[in-house]
């Protein structure tokens, strides 16, 4: 398959959907790219877990904060959502690594709001700048509406980000991607595509938008990043995605 065929088959594809979609593939090894709608701002969901994980390692980088502190789950920061910390006891313990590792591998709501309040929620944004990732926005907690703005990014956004990841460019980028590659749901990039394949990936979800975003450790390693918004029919959002990711797969060891 040629990447010309490649770009046909992921269109026919997209095309089955309805509503806004973004669709964003780098192979690493040849730099070959796919580009559809890169740099449309979506709500970035859970996806911006991810600059929160940068940013809590940039910070352990630099002395800021010790991994291993243990801290309670405040009550407000309990919220509905993904996740197990607000089933657990309040009086329990954690470290900030526990933390931030169950905010990446389960997209832990209540982890990822106790890890904001440690970094300071607006740390993410400045540090994501600096890295290029000029329109990714992060001005709320999960689950809670501050009233400073939207959670905002792009295919494009998240590209740079799994990139810098990759070529182990910023700190703590070994951990990061080291975490990402238990994550538990497994019913989008990963579905179709063979279970000894090292993915690290971070999905994302509102009640109509569906995205992933991850690294594909393939022959030809690739970089694979959907996001969409105003989608009617999940389901088959979800299919389409896993369809896509197979596509570039099936390319990327040939």
């Amino acid at each position: 398959m040629t990447l010309n065929n490649l770009n046909k088959q992921i269109d026919i594809q997209l095309k089955k959907l309805g509503g806004d979609v973004t669709l964003r593939v780098k192979f690493l090894n040849t730099k070959e790219e796919i580009k559809v709608n890169q740099d449309f701002q979506f709500w970035a969901a859970s996806v911006i877990k991810i600059p929160i994980a940068c940013e809590f390692f940039r910070q352990v980088n630099e002395g800021k904060i010790n991994p291993e502190t243990k801290t309670k789950i405040k009550a407000e920061n309990r919220v509905e959502g993904s996740g197990v910390f607000k089933l657990l006891n309040k009086d329990d313990e954690f470290t900030y690594l526990d933390l931030v590792t169950l905010m990446l591998d389960i997209s832990d709501n209540a982890g990822t709001n106790e890890i904001v309040d440690i970094i300071g929620w607006e740390n993410v944004e400045k540090y994501m700048h600096q890295l290029g990732l000029l329109n990714t926005t992060f001005r709320h907690k999960m689950m809670i509406k501050a009233g400073r703005g939207p959670n905002f990014t792009t295919a494009q956004d998240i590209t740079i980000l799994l990139e810098k990841l990759y070529n182990n460019e910023i700190p703590g980028a070994a951990q990061i991607l080291a975490i990402l590659k238990q994550q538990q749901d497994r019913r989008r990039i990963p579905l179709l595509l063979p279970n000894d394949i090292e993915i690290a990936n971070k999905t994302g979800s509102l009640e109509k938008a569906v995205h992933d975003a991850g690294i594909i450790y393939s022959k030809n390693p690739f970089i694979f990043v959907f996001l969409s918004d105003d989608q009617e029919d999940k389901i088959l959002t979800n299919e389409v995605l896993s369809g896509c990711a197979k596509l570039c797969f099936d390319y990327s060891i040939n």
